[in-house]
């Protein structure tokens, strides 16, 4: 049956088994569902095959499938993350041709923003990211052209992208228009500037933009919050206030990183300010073993053996 067939499929994508994760869908072609072809091609964009991952898809008229729209983001994605962009673009342009059968819905647009945004900022040339960005806030700009409304993902993407460029100002009004346009932000939003202040030295508009949030009933902040303006606050030399932060992150139920809480605590010695209470310091180094041994669990060292 389907079912099946579809684990099948999956366990020989994952393994890499191409040859023969063809030659079974071609055997049991009057079983094999558009759903079913679009866990395939999730399988392989993850495994880093974009280009089998386009024969999966071009081979669906063969097995009798047609392609709906999530079976052209799921293969837009698989492009995007392997850095086909060009692939992915022209895939984009043959859901907006007059008379296509899957028109682009939102996720399409948002998972090219996404993409763009993130391999965007980790080129690490100015110029090469600068033109993804320019890139994402066109395919924005043409998402609203057909009719088609962001919603806070697409937002944060873009929000985010422009921030880890220092395009804060543009950034600045593409909130505007989410809060125009009635869409609420959340605590992603938020943190994309706190980040670019915080990078930049700008502490205290960071702070305000974290008490905003706050007071709007935007979100609450977390230690992916909070980190940021400790670490700021400390090469600041403004070693008491970051002292205060870290307090009030671990009592509002937010445990930091080791190396968030070694730097404060350092910082605190070198500065000669009050320690951290005993009490405080017992937990969270409790809670960082307990988190270590959680991540050893799933995901163990890897010991080399010497012969």
């Amino acid at each position: 049956s389907e079912v099946p067939l579809r684990a099948a499929a999956l366990a020989l994508a994952r393994a890499r088994a191409l040859p023969a994760l063809f030659r079974l869908l071609r055997a049991h072609a009057p079983l094999v569902s558009t759903p079913a072809l679009t866990d395939v091609i999730r399988a392989l964009g993850e495994e880093g095959l974009p280009r089998h991952a386009l024969a999966a898809f071009h081979r669906m008229r063969q097995l009798r499938c047609s392609p709906d729209a999530q079976c052209y983001n799921t293969l837009i994605d698989a492009l995007c993350r392997n850095g086909r962009f060009k692939d992915a673009r022209f895939l984009l342009d043959q859901m907006e041709r007059p008379g296509a059968r899957c028109k682009p819905d939102s996720y399409t647009y948002t998972v090219l923003i996404s993409w763009y945004c993130r391999i965007g900022v980790g080129t690490g040339c100015r110029k090469a990211a600068r033109r993804r960005i320019y890139e994402a806030g066109r395919l924005f700009r043409r998402m609203g052209e057909k009719g088609l409304e962001p919603d806070v993902v697409t937002y944060n993407c873009l929000i985010n992208g422009l921030c880890k460029t220092y395009r804060v100002e543009r950034g600045h009004e593409v909130f505007d228009e989410m809060l125009k346009k009635g869409c609420v932000p959340n605590r992603v939003t938020y943190n994309s500037f706190i980040r670019y202040y915080s990078a930049v030295n700008q502490v205290d508009k960071a702070v305000e933009w974290m008490r905003e949030m706050v007071a709007r009933g935007h979100g609450i902040a977390s230690s992916s919050t909070y980190t940021p303006v400790i670490h700021s606050l400390c090469e600041s030399r403004r070693v008491g206030e970051a002292r205060q932060f870290l307090i009030d992150m671990v009592e509002s139920g937010h445990l930091p990183r080791e190396h968030t809480y070694k730097l404060v605590k350092d910082a605190i010695e070198d500065a000669g300010e009050e320690a951290l209470p005993k009490e405080l310091c017992q937990s969270i180094e409790d809670g960082i073993t307990v988190r270590y041994r959680q991540v050893m669990q799933i995901k163990p060292i890897m010991r080399s053996v010497t012969r």
